[in-house]
């Protein structure tokens, strides 16, 4: 079964807290992987967290 999530936590080498990034579509951890890796860099940790796990 193939994961999909809207938002995903990522965190970067080095770095002490994680970031969040959302999507519109719910997208597969390899596509969240690509997309971070292509924008800020390539992520050490990375977790899909469905709607409500997040705390605000």
């Amino acid at each position: 079964m193939i994961v999909r999530r809207r938002t995903w936590l990522y965190r970067l080498a080095g770095q002490m807290f994680a970031q969040s990034i959302a999507f519109e579509k719910p997208v597969t951890a390899a596509a969240a992987r690509d997309f971070i890796r292509r924008t800020v860099g390539k992520p050490l940790e990375l977790w899909g967290r469905q709607r409500g796990e997040i705390a605000r």
